[in-house]
């Protein structure tokens, strides 16, 4: 049985939002401003998926759009997850590098969009930012040191690492998919790419939550420190 990619997709956009939401309603419950950066991602990230369906269902938006600026908001809220986990850590949040990694993925996308036209190239590109940047917070969660009593700690290192290990996997394999092949039409590794993160989603989401009801019932240092 083939699975839709665009169906896929879609059950992105609920879970997202969903997962948003909760994370506001233990932030108006327990104030740890890591469940704030958390939600932004997740609604971010519900954005860039409901902006990039609507490009290619064929909906009158500008390439640009309805692709670059979907594929750069899904990055970027990966960042907003990466920034929350370095505030639950107590690490500095570089919210300028931060937003200068967004642009020029924005740029290096658009212009491979413009000028290269080819699925593959878009998606080594995307497939090995996303796999850097789940890399990286995996380190510096894994690195953190008043948290390393945390049971949940553990697992959600390791959920981040098999991710980025999928992403630079799917990221080594793209050559296999045709140079004019659409997205909604591509099938194999690139449903699994979106299943595996449609998981991903929900386990970090929970375990991000339980990690926090973990650190409150045993409270230790951590403040984030905020650098612009």
């Amino acid at each position: 049985m083939k699975l839709d990619v665009g169906m896929l997709f879609l059950f992105g956009i609920p879970l997202g939002l969903v997962c948003g939401f909760l994370q506001v309603a233990f932030w108006l419950r327990w104030r740890q401003r890591e469940l704030l950066w958390w939600a932004a991602g997740d609604w971010l990230g519900a954005a860039g998926v409901l902006l990039l369906l609507s490009g290619l269902s064929g909906a009158s938006l500008a390439p640009w759009f309805s692709r670059s600026l979907a594929e750069t908001a899904l990055f970027a809220s990966g960042l907003l997850l990466w920034l929350g986990m370095r505030c639950f850590a107590g690490q500095a949040l570089p919210l300028r590098t931060f937003a200068a990694f967004a642009l020029i993925y924005f740029a290096m996308f658009e212009a491979l969009r413009s000028f290269v036209q080819d699925l593959a190239v878009l998606i080594v590109l995307a497939s090995f930012a996303h796999g850097l940047m789940h890399a990286g917070i995996a380190f510096d969660l894994a690195r953190a040191p008043f948290v390393d009593r945390l049971r949940v700690r553990a697992f959600l290192v390791a959920v981040f690492v098999l991710h980025a290990l999928f992403y630079l996997f799917r990221s080594a394999t793209a050559v296999t998919v045709e140079a004019g092949a659409e997205f909604l039409h591509t099938v194999g590794l690139q449903s699994a790419t979106l299943l595996f993160g449609l998981a991903n989603v929900l386990l970090w989401n929970i375990a991000a939550l339980w990690m926090v009801g973990e650190r409150r019932r045993a409270p230790g240092p951590g403040a984030a420190i905020v650098t612009v």
